[in-house]
């Protein structure tokens, strides 16, 4: 909720800074502002199908046309966050689980050592706000999970999901590769047996992915997965 707050107040602040510019960077400052109530209040409503992400990775017409300010606001971020930093773009976490962010159109072809990326069973996309290269969402394991960044899904939804994973090696990203990554790893962890509490599946990803964080509100997530799974 914090997260929903902190979008909210930044979109009524850039709503009254445009109020004095002229009409052109007035209306793109407004248009960026009801961008962010609009995410603001997914957020709050764990809207997370807000873009409009279809299960075969792409965004239709109208979420570019709607939210056209943030998507290349959130292609401008991706790019500037990953450019001072040396951080693989994947790192193996056990035999059969990869963690990793989104993989630009270069990165897809060059394979995770002893791992070629169209060997994996499942290549599962968290991502709601970016399109997938098509080259992945063309893989016969290709699924997408759209979760708001700094989000988390249902437990129950969660749990779900997880369970539709096909047996084999399974590759997990979203846009950096440090929270909601992080979350569904876990939970493929803990429902595989190769993780016993929370704390221990957060361990092994941080183990071999030292940036990875969960929020409060994606602790709490797999906090009730695993009390789902548990009763399984």
């Amino acid at each position: 909720m914090k997260y929903a707050i902190t979008l909210i107040f930044l979109a009524l602040a850039l709503v009254a800074w445009s109020a004095p510019m002229d009409l052109v960077p007035r209306l793109f400052l407004d248009w960026l502002g009801a961008d962010f109530l609009l995410l603001g209040i997914g957020h709050a409503r764990l809207a997370h199908g807000l873009f409009g992400k279809r299960p075969d990775g792409t965004l239709p017409w109208w979420s570019w046309l709607l939210f056209l300010p943030l998507h290349g606001l959130h292609a401008l971020v991706w790019h500037l966050y990953r450019l001072p930093r040396n951080e693989p773009a994947w790192h193996q976490v056990t035999d059969r689980l990869v963690i990793g962010r989104r993989l630009r159109n270069s990165e897809y072809s060059a394979d995770p050592p002893g791992w070629g990326i169209d060997e994996f069973a499942n290549y599962v996309d968290l991502t709601a706000e970016f399109t997938e290269p098509k080259a992945l969402r063309d893989l016969p394991g290709y699924f997408a999970f759209p979760v708001l960044d700094a989000s988390a899904p249902l437990p129950e939804a969660l749990h779900a999901a997880v369970a539709r994973l096909r047996p084999g090696k399974t590759f997990v990203h979203c846009a950096q590769g440090h929270g909601r990554a992080a979350l569904f790893s876990a939970a493929v962890l803990l429902s595989s047996g190769q993780a016993r509490t929370v704390e221990e599946a957060i361990a092994l990803i941080t183990r071999v992915r030292p940036a990875v964080y969960l929020n409060s509100g994606q602790r709490s997530c797999l906090a009730k997965f695993a009390a789902i799974a548990q009763k399984e």
